[in-house]
């Protein structure tokens, strides 16, 4: 086989699927959020620092610095079947600022946008929407942050919640945490299902929510992934972040570079 029948039939095999449409997984390949649609205080970074691994962070806000709110877009919309099971993984950390708050969101939208900061987390006023929560602050009468909750809709009242009682632990600079949302249909093509998110830490321990939900606001819709936060009168940095091993060359990209080398040598002689 060719050199670039070769290439093309790897680059062939790393294209995802139309099943991989129902599953978004930040945690175990690699995202490289500097391709993403960044919102207000978003950026977005690219290392190798030379440890055997690549890495790629979203910075939706920056620790130290208040009244920040960033949102971040895949660039391409994906096709959820609402009526199929569906799952999300990926991988975040708070880094402290001197005030915990306010929070971030993963959330599933029909159009992307960057919504309210402070307590709208970003993502209070985005319609046609879902919203995994992680709520760092709260106001009386609220749930105790830090707390995991399910939004819809662009509302910040959450449909359901789990206070974890972490307190400042949440803000662990040397640990990130891992997150899930998955989606459990009903079976009766209705749209329904259970809904569940998930935290979970090293030292720390997981937190879930759950709760029975319609999604005939996503069902046939082009539908968007993204992160949204925002730190409003506190200065928490709110980070999601994608590592992958880098791979030893292929054999065959050896052989190609050696041929190429001889090349040279043979064109100097």
């Amino acid at each position: 086989m060719k050199p670039t029948c070769l290439l093309l039939a790897a680059l062939l095999a790393l294209a995802p699927s139309s099943q991989a449409q129902q599953n978004i997984e930040i945690s175990s390949t690699f995202t490289d959020f500097t391709s993403w649609t960044l919102l207000g205080s978003a950026t977005a970074q690219n290392q190798m620092p030379g440890n055997g691994f690549s890495y790629s962070d979203l910075i939706l806000t920056s620790p130290g610095t208040g009244e920040q709110a960033g949102a971040g877009w895949a660039p391409q919309a994906l096709v959820l079947d609402v009526d199929q099971s569906f799952h999300v993984g990926f991988n975040f950390f708070i880094a402290p600022g001197s005030i915990r708050g306010d929070g971030f969101t993963f959330t599933l939208s029909t159009a992307t946008g960057l919504g309210n900061a402070g307590s709208g987390l970003g993502y209070e006023g985005l319609d046609s929407s879902l919203a995994f929560a992680v709520d760092t602050f709260n106001f009386e009468g609220d749930p105790v942050s830090p707390s995991v909750q399910l939004l819809q809709n662009g509302s910040v009242t959450p449909l359901a919640f789990t206070e974890t009682g972490l307190g400042d632990a949440i803000r662990d600079p040397n640990f990130q945490w891992w997150a899930t949302l998955d989606w459990t249909p009903s079976g009766l093509e209705d749209h329904q299902g259970l809904l569940t998110g998930t935290i979970s830490h090293i030292d720390l321990g997981s937190f879930s929510v759950q709760a029975q939900m319609d999604l005939s606001n996503l069902a046939g819709e082009p539908v968007f992934y993204g992160f949204t936060a925002s730190n409003g009168l506190a200065d928490d940095g709110h980070f999601i972040t994608s590592a992958v091993a880098v791979p030893e060359p292929a054999p065959w990209l050896l052989i190609l570079a050696g041929v190429g080398l001889a090349l040279r040598f043979t064109r100097r002689l």
